[in-house]
């Protein structure tokens, strides 16, 4: 057989030679290696040469051998029949059942063993990423203690017809095993640096904080990131007809882009400066001066070396804007790809995007990503040449600007199967602006600081951690602290937070906790003082019940006892309501109409979870907060007389009961602290909001065992943690691999969000209806631009959802799987667009049998 191919069209049935894949993708995988710079990974002694030192071998042999296995007959007949009954208008098999990955690992495993232990460490690595290039990587050893690369490799089944295959890939591809040689020398030659930083003895001598036997699962992973990366992008731009070399642009290109934002942002804080000066107000003009003077910091800041800061602003302090200065100055001038935002919450990615379009220009490479539409890699169709695969349809970060969440960076790292993990190498040479940097989860900042401090390390990096709330992450565990921070972008810190001083918090909690129905009058009662009241608390589930009973009894205050109220003010009041139940969109539309309200200093009354509290640029004349976190209250505290409206603000702190927090333990633990702050202030007469006290709360809440204990992300009971199945543990005897690192156990226990989640789109206003038809029109010769652009605007109709409702609004019949799109589509009759968003038991009203 002479026609190999590895994929066929199924609009217009135009067959890919493989060949031209393998080449494709050998290609781009290359360029993508030669990005990397390992000589920041090791000193200059262990350097012979001044030479850059990159992974390009590296992975022109990955892409190289990739699809060898498709070389096989079994394999080709497959493909053929396929094209063969999509041209027919028959059914496809779906399913190829031929393991084509193990035959290149199979051959660069056994050529391994020929160049010593280097070699074959070598030949481990490549092996493993190219016979798991679909699905993910697996575990170094099973429960047994076997090696699953291994005995894939020793499967003869498997392999019946390898001495074909390679006959055929060295035909087809023109190609000799003497240059394939060559390349392997040249990739032992990179990754020996290394393996020089992994291996014990060294590292005995490391003066380093941080454990450096973390680091090689990140290393495997990048290697792994940009082969499946160029695999997926040469498929899909064959399905789609694209270039696919034009994705990857020229670092003047890259270059010119700064300049043309850097202007354009100049020119917008110009006209920004002009029209503070006009203010009458002083009390504004003072907040405006201030972060002026931030922003100016910020922009010389720019100007230092690549590294990791911090940069703490009272929340008020114009964040966004300055790290936004920061950022475009700092890649011009050290040649950054992209600037990433991470950002806490789905709600303030859409905030924050609009206003950097705003400065920027509609049309600006900015890329807003949510959440994935998507299933994972377990419910991806296989077959037809691969090209109905949802893996080439996920997001690359290729964008010059990102907006996305902690739960995605995170997942790029640790998420299991390939669709998160491929956009990893995009994370190197670039700056990445964490905003609320304190909302890490716990069990997660070991694994946060292994990833920032491989980026930093070999990436060349520049990590901003953003906040009012700044926690020390260098100092919080001695193996697995951020290394190499270099201080704080701007000058005095203190200074700032005095002078932005324009809320007060105020301890309400009483002896017994708040009712609902306590809250209501509380609520009320504070409601009568002022025109806009905003109520935090910290459940979905308190948040729609205190919702609907001031809903409900907001008619009848004027006639209860209640001091201090005007009953006109209670009837008047427009009620709003945020919570994680209302898809991306709903909340925008939310917040739209309640910033609206504000501007026209209508009587307002928001309830909100806790999602409003960070860089959300809203501004209540007073806000009651659920006790909780010291740095979520003062997140809160940070949405009242935000610009400087009144004289003073106030954030009243309460204890309205929610029920249990056994599964919140970050909750619980916060309020224990924050009392003990709120008591130490009111002894000594301190200002809560100064960066001293919260220095003092970060150090107790961190130090706090039930904390300290969980920094690993502990499973099984907390026998074992999943930084410690990511941690390099060398084999001394037996015939099983020399890295050994559980990569799917880890990945299959990580979840940043505790509860399980699936994503659903659901049915908000004509415009979500209407694309939730498109999508169930789809057929499976949809094309891959198509589907593209649908996912794309999906993403503002896209909902998390915990498995208890899933598996109960699922079970009434609210849940469909649209198996050829990979998505679940939520039944109109379980969404409420007005309000309450997502309902776990159907609306009679919309109901349809």
């Amino acid at each position: 057989m002479n026609d190999y191919i590895a994929r066929f069209r199924v609009n217009d049935f135009e067959k890919q030679e493989l060949k031209e894949h393998i080449r494709e993708v050998q290609k781009l995988a290359a360029a993508m290696g030669k990005r990397v710079d390992l000589r920041r990974t090791v000193s200059s002694k262990e350097l012979h040469s001044d030479k850059k030192v990159t992974l390009e071998s590296t992975l022109s042999l990955a892409g190289l051998l990739h699809d060898f296995g498709k070389y096989s007959i079994k394999f080709q007949r497959f493909i053929h029949e396929e094209w063969r009954r999509a041209k027919e208008g028959i059914e496809s098999k779906r399913q190829s059942g031929i393991d084509h990955g193990v035959y290149g690992a199979k051959y660069i495993y056994d050529l391994s063993g020929k160049y010593g232990p280097n070699g074959r460490i070598v030949g481990e690595l490549l092996a493993d990423i190219i016979c798991y290039h679909h699905g993910g990587l697996p575990d170094a050893e099973d429960f047994n203690g076997d090696s699953p690369l291994l005995m894939r490799l020793q499967d003869e089944n498997r392999l019946t017809d390898y001495e074909q295959v390679k006959v055929a890939f060295f035909k087809d591809l023109q190609i000799t095993e003497q240059e394939i040689k060559q390349l392997f020398k040249k990739s032992i030659e990179e990754i020996k640096l290394l393996i020089l930083k992994s291996s014990t003895g060294s590292e005995a001598k490391n003066k380093r904080k941080n454990d450096a036997n973390f680091m090689p699962n990140l290393f495997i992973k990048l290697i792994y990131s940009m082969l499946i990366d160029a695999d997926r992008l040469s498929s899909m731009c064959y399905e789609t007809g694209e270039d696919f070399a034009s994705y990857e642009k020229a670092q003047d290109e890259i270059q010119m882009t700064w300049k043309v934002y850097k202007q354009k942002f100049e020119e917008y804080l110009s006209r920004l400066q002009k029209k503070s000066e006009t203010l009458e107000d002083t009390s504004k003009k003072r907040v405006n001066a201030i972060r002026q003077r931030i922003s100016e910091e910020c922009f010389e800041a720019g100007r230092k070396e690549s590294g990791i800061y911090t940069l703490t602003v009272p929340t008020g302090g114009g964040k966004t804007l300055s790290s936004m200065r920061y950022a475009l100055e700092h890649s011009e001038r050290t040649n950054k790809e992209r600037i990433i935002f991470v950002l806490p919450y789905t709600t303030i990615i859409e905030q924050n995007a609009k206003v950097i379009r705003e400065v920027l220009g509609e049309n600006c490479d900015l890329l807003e990503h949510h959440s994935n539409v998507t299933e994972d890699d377990k419910r991806m169709l296989d077959g037809l040449g691969e090209e109905r695969d949802y893996r080439l349809l996920t997001e690359r970060w290729e964008n010059r600007i990102v907006f996305t969440t902690m739960v995605q960076f995170l997942n790029t790292f640790y998420g299991k199967g390939t669709r998160d993990m491929r956009r990893m190498h995009h994370l190197l040479n670039a700056v990445i602006i964490f905003d609320e940097i304190q909302t890490v989860p716990v069990k997660c900042m070991a694994l946060f600081n292994g990833a920032i401090n491989f980026l930093n390390r070999m990436g060349n990096t520049s990590t901003i951690l953003c906040t009012a709330t700044q926690p020390d992450f260098s100092n919080i565990s001695k193996d697995i602290s951020l290394e190499n921070v270099k201080g704080e972008l701007i000058n005095a810190v203190e200074g700032n937070f005095t002078q932005l001083k324009r809320v007060e918090i105020k301890n309400c909690c009483a002896m017994k906790p708040y009712t609902i129905e306590n809250a209501a009058t509380f609520i009320w009662e504070r409601k009568a003082q002022v025109n806009s009241l905003l109520v935090v608390v910290n459940k979905i589930k308190t948040a729609k019940d205190l919702f609907q009973y001031l809903k409900k009894n907001k008619e009848d205050v004027a006639t209860r006892n209640i001091e201090n109220t005007k009953g006109v003010l209670a009837q008047d009041t427009r009620l709003f309501l945020l919570t994680g139940d209302q898809c991306p969109e709903h909340k925008k539309d939310v917040l739209d109409e309640l910033l609206k309200a504000l501007k026209k200093e209508e009587q307002v009354l928001c309830i909100s979870t806790s999602l409003i509290e960070a860089g959300v640029d809203i501004s209540f004349q007073a806000a009651i907060r659920n006790m909780t976190k010291l740095d979520s209250i003062v997140q809160t505290a940070g949405r009242v007389n935000r610009n400087g409206e009144r004289n003073m603000g106030y954030c009243y702190v309460i204890n309205l009961e929610e029920g249990s927090y056994e599964h919140m333990s970050e909750i619980r633990l916060g309020q224990k602290w924050s009392n003990v702050i709120f008591y130490k202030a009111e002894q000594e007469k301190k200002d809560i909001l100064l960066p001293e006290l919260m220095k003092e709360y970060f150090d107790d809440y961190y130090n706090d065992s039930e904390c300290s204990g969980n920094f690993k992300y502990p499973i099984d009971g907390g026998r074992r943690s999943i930084y410690e199945l990511l941690t390099l543990k060398r084999n001394q005897t037996g015939p099983k691999l020399n890295w050994k690192i559980q990569f799917k156990r880890a990945a299959e226990n990580f979840k940043v969000i505790d509860e399980d989640m699936t994503t659903v789109l659901v049915p908000y206003l004509e415009e979500g209806q209407e694309l939730m038809r498109q999508i169930e029109d789809m057929t499976v010769y949809t094309s891959m631009t198509e589907r593209k652009e649908l996912l794309e605007k999906a993403k503002k109709y896209s909902l998390n959802i915990n498995r208890y409702k899933f598996r109960q609004i699922y079970d009434a019949g609210g849940i469909t799987f649209k198996e050829d799109m990979g998505v679940y589509l939520l039944n109109y009759a379980f969404y409420d667009e007005k309000e309450m968003g997502i309902l776990l038991e159907a609306d009679p009203d919309k109901y349809v049998v």
